[in-house]
């Protein structure tokens, strides 16, 4: 509460030195956490162009109090009517936030290089899967598929990160080698183009509903480098399942139940020709509407717009 309070009420953007004056200067803010409140009033009091970049309904995950997140919704919306240019991350982030003079949806820019997946190989017979996302708001989902993975002879999830799973089952996911560290660099690269298909997961929880259908999972695009499959574990209403269902390019459990996505990633294990249609579908993404050269233009359009 604190926090919020004093990015709103204190002139801090006065502590920031002003443009240059011989440059053309805009201000470029995420709407998340409390800098963007400054960005704001900076921009207005040196009459800069604002550009605000919207990938999360930060009201929602901001831990204030109810009184405070009321006030922090509201001005949530104001900064979207204040920019003059507002770049949402999916559709429905711009449906939500509402019209506006100059708006554009530009989805995540994932890296130029392509994920090689030319190591990718049947071990075993097994199918490998790779989650490498968000693992702390989705520790509790994430534990649900892991315990009932380590049960499975021919599907294997590996996971990337530091979970709030219970020390148990974080030791018997790493010396099953199904739970690996933050890492970087070749040896990664190496890892993450090994696997047949990779997951993406959103929440279920209504609770969390405004959050799905406004924010578009960025390792879903970063995913698209490899060509290969991807699942995503969503309900129906998110942005990426609409997308999905759209594009056709991954295939969707709608179910929050995690033996439903088991079930079907084995289906999708004994359906090659899907696999095959799937990757092509993902790599027609990556070259089209995921495109970094493409996304990076319409930022740069974007940005022109109030130069």
């Amino acid at each position: 509460d604190i926090d919020y309070l004093m990015h709103t009420m204190l002139p801090l953007e006065k502590r920031l030195a002003p443009p240059h004056r011989d440059t053309r200067t805009v201000v470029l803010t995420l709407a998340y956490r409390s800098g963007c409140w400054v960005a704001q009033r900076y921009a207005k009091r040196h009459r800069l162009p604002l550009i605000v970049r919207f990938d999360d309904w930060w009201p929602d995950i901001a831990e204030v109090h109810h009184p405070l997140r009321k006030q922090l919704e509201q001005r949530f919306l104001e900064l979207h009517q204040s920019a003059d240019l507002s770049v949402c991350i999916s559709e429905g982030m711009l449906k939500t936030l509402g019209p506006h003079r100059n708006a554009r949806v530009i989805f995540p820019i994932p890296d130029v290089k392509p994920i090689n997946s030319s190591k990718c190989q049947d071990s075993a017979g097994e199918f490998r899967v790779c989650y490498t996302g968000n693992m702390i708001d989705y520790s509790n989902m994430l534990a649900d598929l892991a315990q009932l993975a380590v049960k499975q002879t021919d599907i294997r999830i590996e996971f990337r990160g530091r979970p709030m799973w219970s020390q148990a089952l974080i030791r018997e996911m790493t010396q099953r080698q199904l739970l690996h560290d933050f890492a970087s660099g070749l040896a990664f690269d190496d890892w993450l183009g090994s696997f047949h298909a990779y997951l993406v997961v959103m929440f279920f929880d209504a609770a969390h509903r405004r959050r799905t259908e406004t924010c578009f999972a960025t390792k879903l695009v970063d995913y698209s480098r490899a060509s290969r499959p991807v699942v995503i574990w969503a309900p129906e209403t998110s942005a990426v399942v609409q997308w999905a269902k759209k594009s056709g390019a991954a295939l969707c459990v709608t179910d929050p139940d995690a033996g439903a996505l088991l079930a079907a990633l084995a289906h999708l294990k004994r359906d090659k020709a899907l696999q095959l249609e799937l990757a092509a579908r993902m790599r027609r993404a990556y070259e089209t509407e995921f495109s970094p050269v493409r996304l990076q233009q319409q930022f740069l359009e974007g940005l022109n717009s109030v130069i």
